[in-house]
C-alpha cells in the first residue's frame, strides 16, 4: 500500500506543432495520477531557486512520473489541481528508494480552475 494513495486529477497540455506550415495547438488531455498535494512552508520556499517570487507554490507527492515544465523549453508542465485552483509543475525531485518510490514536485500557481 502506499501513503500517497489519493486520486488526483489535472490536465497535461498538448503538442503544438506546424501542421502544414500553420501553427496549430493541441488542446489539453486529462490527466490522473495517485498522490498528494500539500500547501509548501515559507522555509521551503526560501531554499528553492526556482520559479517565480510573487506567485504561491505548492508540493506534489505522485507515484507517477508527470510532465515539468523546462527552462529554455515552450512545453509547459502537467497541471495539477487542487483547492479549485490550477497549478503547473515546475521542478522535479527524484525520490526513488527501496521503501517507498515517489516523484516529488514543485508546482507554482497558474489561475483558477
Amino acid at each position: 500500500m502506499s501513503l500517497f494513495a489519493y486520486p488526483q486529477i489535472g490536465s497535461r497540455p498538448g503538442t503544438s506543432s506546424y501542421v502544414v506550415g500553420v501553427w496549430t495547438s493541441a488542446a489539453p488531455s486529462a490527466l490522473s495520477f495517485r498522490g498528494t498535494i500539500q500547501p509548501i512552508t515559507g522555509k521551503e520556499l526560501e531554499s528553492l531557486n526556482v520559479g517565480q517570487d510573487d506567485t504561491g507554490k505548492v508540493k506534489v507527492y505522485s507515484t507517477t512520473k508527470l510532465n515539468v515544465a523546462k527552462k529554455g523549453d515552450n512545453a509547459t508542465g502537467d497541471i495539477v489541481y487542487y483547492n479549485g485552483k490550477k497549478w503547473e509543475l515546475i521542478d522535479e525531485l527524484d525520490y526513488q528508494n527501496k521503501l517507498i518510490q515517489h516523484y516529488k514536485y514543485i508546482a507554482e500557481y497558474r489561475g483558477v480552475v
